[in-house]
This record gives structure tokens, sequence and C-alpha cells, in this order.
């Protein structure tokens, strides 16, 4: 059976959701530090009866960030160890490396990297929310 989506428009999709996700993450785990404050809590604060607003938009991205998270922890747990790695590698460290960097540190040829590194992509595309980073053709 032959799934007919768009290989590149697909690549293209994950790789600009993953550079987001790089900011989900650095946002989930502050919202990580910040409960671990005794004083944090994520129910907005009133001033003299009035809705913060600011503290409420921030609590709400929180809330997201971590709900985002969990779905991307998901999408790398149903793949390939070696993709998951890659990937993570590549656009989920606080550490943001150079290509020639990921593909030493794992060992591999530039050419083998990028063959494996199209290949988790498109593996993630699926895995991430029953493939809804599919270019479906």
């Amino acid at each position: 059976m032959e799934l007919n989506f768009d290989h590149q428009q697909t690549k293209k999709n994950v790789t600009v959701f993953l550079k987001h996700a790089n900011k989900v993450r650095v946002l989930y785990y502050s919202s990580l530090a910040l409960k671990s404050h005794s004083r944090y809590s994520d129910t907005p604060v009133y001033a003299q009866g009035q809705h913060s607003e600011q503290v409420a938009k921030a609590a709400l991205l929180r809330i997201e960030a971590q709900e985002e998270w969990a779905e991307i922890e998901t999408a790398l747990e149903l793949m390939e160890p070696e993709n998951k790695l890659l990937i993570a590698k590549k656009y989920l460290t606080s550490d943001k490396l150079s290509d020639t960097n990921v593909y030493t540190t794992l060992n591999l040829s530039s050419s083998h990297f990028y063959r494996k590194l199209d290949k988790a992509l498109i593996e993630f595309a699926f895995c991430y929310r029953g493939g809804e980073l599919v270019a479906w053709e």
C-alpha cells in the first residue's frame, strides 16, 4: 500500500513545527521551575476586584505549553530510537548544535545524517497527533 503525500512539504511542516517546539520546550521547563516555587500558582491574581489579564494569559500559555510538550513526547516515544535521537539532538536541545556537531556526535557522515534526518522528519510527521503534520496529496 502506497501512501500519497508530499514528502517535501511534510518535511517542511515538521521542520517549522520543531522550531516552534523548541520554544514550547523552553516554556514547559520554565513552568516546571515556577511550580517548584512555593508561592507560585496558575490561578490568576485579582487586583482591586479586577482580573489580571497578563497573569491569566501567562498561565494559559504555560498550560498550553505543557499540553503541547506532552504531545511531542508522545510522538517521540512512538518513533524508532535512532530517529527519536536524531530529532531530539537536531531540534529539541537547549544548546543549539550545528548539523556538523550533531552528525559528528552521532558518528555519522554528513550524507548519511541527512538521509536519516529526512526519514526521521517523515516518521515524526506520522507520529505527531496521528499524522497532523503530513501534507496529503
